[in-house]
């Protein structure tokens, strides 16, 4: 399985696809932001030895700069987890939150770039103890980002908190409880307006699903 890109007119006709990555992590989404000096994207490598860790690449002068790890996590794991990571970009200023697992366990990690990814952060943990990851991640304001994953803790519970490159972390709110199965999907969070919007799947009578969403003014020091 690949990564490529493809990029289309005004008038939806493609003028331009291109490989990024020959051999990746099959199930994983993929994501991509825009920052000051151009598209970055960020997916789950997959090497000769399954080792899956999260990879990104940027868009430079027409060309694909040649993927390089966010952080070495060494994850070895001969199928695919299904847990993409997740981008947000402001200026040169980027964000990446992404899910990996060590001695058994569930983390869900996260990043900051000053340079429009060329080069990250030593890497933050969000979660609290366990995770079914399925992160999101949104740049706030003032430069600090609003992350979310899935804990495992008394069940799944679907958790959000604030982040800030020194590594400074808020607490942890459960916005609800959630399944833990394929059901509960990839839960999602836009911010907008000082509000966030939180959204995930649950399941529904007679066998369905449905969209649940929750809302949030965010604190006052991240508007700025």
């Amino acid at each position: 399985m690949s990564v490529r890109f493809a990029r289309f007119d005004k008038n939806f006709k493609q003028v331009d696809e291109s490989l990024v990555d020959a051999k990746v992590c099959e199930c994983c989404p993929t994501t991509a932001a825009v920052t000051s000096e151009g598209i970055i994207a960020a997916y789950r490598n997959r090497s000769d030895e399954e080792i899956r860790d999260n990879y990104v690449a940027r868009l430079v002068n027409g060309k694909w700069t040649t993927p390089q790890a966010v952080f070495n996590d060494n994850w070895k794991i001969a199928a695919c987890p299904v847990n993409g990571p997740s981008l947000s970009a402001s200026g040169s200023l980027v964000a990446m939150s992404w899910f990996t697992a060590k001695n058994d366990q569930g983390q869900a990690l996260a990043a900051f770039s000053h340079d429009a990814g060329k080069t990250f952060s030593q890497p933050i943990r969000i979660d609290d103890g366990g995770t079914l990851g399925r992160v999101d991640l949104e740049l706030l304001p003032d430069g600090s980002a609003l992350v979310t994953w899935i804990e495992f803790a008394d069940g799944a519970q679907f958790r959000t908190r604030r982040i800030d490159s020194s590594g400074t972390r808020s607490t942890p709110v459960t916005i609800a409880g959630i399944a833990g199965s394929r059901s509960s999907g990839y839960p999602r969070a836009a911010v907008a307006n000082g509000e966030v919007v939180f959204a995930w799947t649950e399941a529904a009578d007679g066998g369905g699903l449905q969209v649940r969403t929750a809302s949030a003014s965010l604190p006052a020091e991240a508007r700025r």
